[in-house]
């Protein structure tokens, strides 16, 4: 059976990402902050409340899975490769979202959690 790493950004609901100093789409350039209002009249708060929701239940369907970080799982399967499991995943993501997917073992890994690598090998 081999293990793979899936970790993935959430782009946000407006399908671009703003940074501080960027503009929002308005037609405005200004500066604001996660979930302040920049006066357009839309809410550009950084919920993720949009399709990439699906990403992690997509996810856990695809085998024996833990979740390691927020946006970061480990599955195992005996049936998918790594491009295989990322166009699962990208089929429920929207166009923005970012998701990197590789194969991993617990030989060239390394964890401070000795439990993770010792899921990873079984």
């Amino acid at each position: 059976m081999s293990a793979y790493m899936i970790t993935y950004f959430l782009s946000d609901t407006h399908g671009h990402h703003h940074e501080h100093g960027d503009d929002c789409g308005c037609g405005e350039d200004h500066s604001h902050e996660h979930g302040d209002s920049c006066g357009c009249g839309e809410d550009h708060s950084h919920e993720h409340v949009h399709s990439g929701t699906n990403i992690p239940g997509k996810i856990k369907s695809l085998g024996s899975w833990a979740q390691f970080m927020p946006e970061g799982f480990f599955v195992k399967t005996d049936t998918l490769s790594a491009k295989e499991i990322f166009d699962e995943v990208s089929s429920v993501a929207n166009g923005g979202d970012i998701i990197f997917v590789t194969k991993i073992d617990a030989e060239t890994s390394a964890c401070a959690n000795p439990a993770v690598l010792e899921w990873i090998s079984k």
